[in-house]
């Protein structure tokens, strides 16, 4: 008896539970949402940006006949935290520094030596022009601030290796180069550009 008595307590509270766990759904309709922007339309993108930092930037018109074959980059810092040594079984890596360090007698030589190299391999395949090969840079402390070292050429046709630094002094103040652009320019055109990954 008393068996049955707890089924039938157990039956009514399942299926009073069971009557609870479907409530029924009212019919939901989201409201109507006007929008915000008053008829604002987006604006429209600019086109050639000027980099952060910078005034004004050169128009950019390729030629085919300019190009800009290899760039190497090269960190000469002896401080480790930022360059770590080369591997001492890599004759070429250890080299390099004794290469960019050369004549450098007093610590002062060495520290004005210090920072970031670009070495530029280009090329004018047409006719003779003026040129300016020219590195765009910001630096690590620096932030957005855009920075420019030049070299100009005249009347120049054939193969150039145009070796550009950032060392000594603007090394010191504004750190490491994480970011550049090089660009070859031709009357106040550039003409060949390549650009670091986060440029």
């Amino acid at each position: 008896m008393r068996k049955l008595l707890i089924l039938g307590v157990f039956g009514l509270w399942l299926s009073h539970s069971q009557s609870e766990d479907t409530p029924d759904v009212p019919d939901f309709r989201p409201a109507k949402v006007e929008p915000t922007t008053q008829g604002a339309e987006a604006p429209a993108p600019t086109t050639g940006k000027v980099p952060d930092g910078m005034k004004e930037d050169y128009p950019v018109e390729k030629d085919e006949n300019i190009s800009l074959n290899k760039i190497y980059t090269y960190l000469n810092d002896s401080d480790p935290r930022r360059n770590p040594p080369p591997p001492p079984d890599n004759q070429m890596m250890v080299y390099e520094p004794k290469y960019w360090d050369h004549g450098a007698i007093l610590a002062k030589d060495r520290a004005d030596r210090q920072g970031n190299i670009f070495v530029i391999n280009w090329q004018n395949d047409g006719e003779p022009a003026d040129f300016t090969v020219r590195l765009d840079y910001r630096q690590a402390m620096s932030r957005e601030r855009v920075m420019t070292k030049t070299q100009d050429y005249k009347n120049f046709d054939g193969y150039e290796k145009t070796v550009l630094k950032v060392t000594g002094d603007d090394y010191l103040r504004g750190g490491v180069v994480h970011s550049w652009r090089i660009s070859v320019v031709r009357d106040g055109k550039i003409v060949a550009e390549k650009k670091s990954f986060i440029w």
